[in-house]
C-alpha cells in the first residue's frame, strides 16, 4: 500500500485538477497509487497553454503536447518492462500482453509525433512501478501501476475528444476516441494482473480531470519525473533512439 504522505499528495493534486471527491478516492483505492507508482502504459509531460475553455488551438496544443510526451514515456517504460520480462521468465500469456501494448504505444507515439513535440524524452520512473530496482519485475506491482496510469490516460484522450469536438474537428475527435479505446483495453488487461473480478468493471470510463495539466500533476505527485528527478525512489530512463521494433505485429497501426 502507498505511504499516507504520497496518497495525500496525489489526492491533493487530483483535487486541484478538478476531480470530484468520490472519483479521487476511487482512483486512490482501486489503483493504490503513491509509492506503488502511477507511471503506467502512457504517462504525461508538462502541457502548455490554457485549460480547455473554448476548444481553440491553444487547448488542442496543450492536449497534444501532453499526449505526445505521454506516449514517449509509455514507449520508454514498456521498453524497460520488456527487458525485465525477458530476464524474469514471465509467463508467455503475460509477455504477449506487454508486447502487444508496446506495439500499440509505438503506433500512438508515431502518430502524435507527427503533430506535436514532446517536452522531454527523459523520464524518472519510480522503482516501485516494477516492484523494485535493477532487474526486478513483480507483476502485481506492475499491474497496480498500470491500472492507475491507464485510468488517467483514458481520461487524457477524453480531454482530446472534448477539445477537438469543441473546435469542430470531428476527424481528430474520433482519432482521440480510437486511442482512448485502446488505452481502456490496456486498463482491463492490467486489472487481470491484480486479480480484479471482474476486470471489465466500469460502465463508463472515468472523466474526472478536465485539463491535461491535471493529469500531469497527478503523475508527478506519484513520483514520476519529466526530465527531472521525481519524488519517489527510482531512476532515469530515456526514449530509445531508434525505437525498438515491436516484437509482435498488431492490427490497425494507423487511425481510420
Amino acid at each position: 500500500m502507498p505511504a499516507p504522505t504520497d496518497v495525500a499528495k496525489l489526492e491533493d493534486a487530483l483535487r486541484k485538477a478538478g476531480s470530484p471527491r468520490g472519483t479521487r478516492r476511487w482512483l486512490l483505492e482501486r489503483a493504490a497509487v503513491g509509492t506503488t507508482g502511477v507511471a503506467a502504459g502512457s504517462a504525461l509531460g508538462p502541457a502548455t497553454g490554457p485549460a480547455l475553455a473554448n476548444g481553440g488551438h491553444s487547448s488542442i496544443n496543450a492536449f497534444g503536447t501532453v499526449a505526445v510526451t505521454t506516449e514517449a514515456l509509455t514507449v520508454t517504460l514498456l521498453t524497460e518492462v520488456l527487458r525485465r520480462a525477458n530476464l524474469n521468465s514471465v509467463p508467455a500469456g503475460d509477455l504477449a500482453v506487454f508486447e502487444g501494448a508496446y506495439a500499440a504505444e509505438v503506433d500512438h507515439f508515431r502518430f502524435t509525433r507527427k503533430y506535436w513535440n514532446p517536452t522531454t524524452t527523459r523520464f524518472w520512473i519510480p522503482d516501485a512501478f516494477f516492484g523494485g530496482s535493477g532487474n526486478t519485475l513483480d507483476l502485481t506491482a506492475l499491474g497496480t501501476a498500470l491500472v492507475a496510469g491507464e485510468t488517467l490516460f483514458v481520461n487524457l484522450y477524453l480531454i482530446g475528444v472534448t477539445a477537438f469536438a469543441q473546435a469542430g474537428n470531428g476527424r481528430f475527435a474520433r482519432f482521440s476516441a480510437e486511442i482512448a479505446g485502446v488505452e481502456s483495453e490496456h486498463r482491463v488487461l492490467a486489472e487481470t494482473l491484480v486479480g480484479a473480478m471482474p476486470p471489465n468493471n466500469v460502465g463508463f470510463e472515468v472523466f474526472s480531470i478536465q485539463r491535461p495539466q491535471g493529469i500531469e500533476m497527478a503523475l508527478e505527485a506519484a513520483g514520476v519525473g519529466f526530465g527531472t528527478q521525481g519524488s519517489a525512489p527510482g531512476a532515469f530512463y530515456k526514449l530509445p533512439h531508434p525505437i525498438m521494433p515491436p516484437p509482435i505485429p498488431i492490427k490497425a497501426a494507423k487511425p481510420t
